[in-house]
């Protein structure tokens, strides 16, 4: 299977690929500073309030999983916005999930409740397991930046 990534139009000149990245100790207070350097990043970028409520949506749920399920000591949040018509997120640990006590294996399955908002406000999203760590990413749609929009 392609990466997602590789079906999008190469960036040409004058409209790059423009990227964020912040690590954050694996913390609960973790989820409300990736959403919000999430939606400083975005407002700075001009992208739409229905695109940066998806994201910051997305941004918690896969913060969240990091931070509960992996034992990894931080997690990174990265955001690259493709083109101008798409927004990439990725969460990334280096932590091996765990299930917590009292848990059933299936509560972290991908077809969780969080996850399947992420799969109905995204393109394309997927959840990777390794030994070196997990990977969590999604594709949003993104508007073009709006002209007049204050950042």
């Amino acid at each position: 299977m392609r990466h997602p990534l590789a079906m999008l139009p190469a960036p040409r000149p004058g409209n790059p690929t423009t990227a964020a990245c912040c690590t954050l100790p694996a913390e609960t207070r973790a989820v409300a500073r990736a959403r919000a350097f999430a939606r400083e990043r975005l407002a700075a970028w001009r992208l739409a309030d229905d695109t940066a409520e998806a994201a910051s949506l997305i941004v918690s749920e896969f913060v969240t999983n990091s931070v509960m399920h992996s034992g990894a000591g931080d997690v990174t949040l990265r955001l690259a916005r493709c083109c101008v018509s798409h927004l990439w997120i990725e969460v990334v640990d280096a932590g091996v999930w765990r299930i917590r006590a009292g848990s059933k294996a299936n509560d972290l399955a991908e077809g969780g409740r969080g996850l399947a908002l992420v799969a109905a406000m995204s393109e394309a999203f997927a959840v990777h397991h390794t030994r070196d760590g997990t990977r969590a990413w999604a594709l949003l749609t993104a508007p073009a930046a709006r002209p007049n929009a204050p950042p």
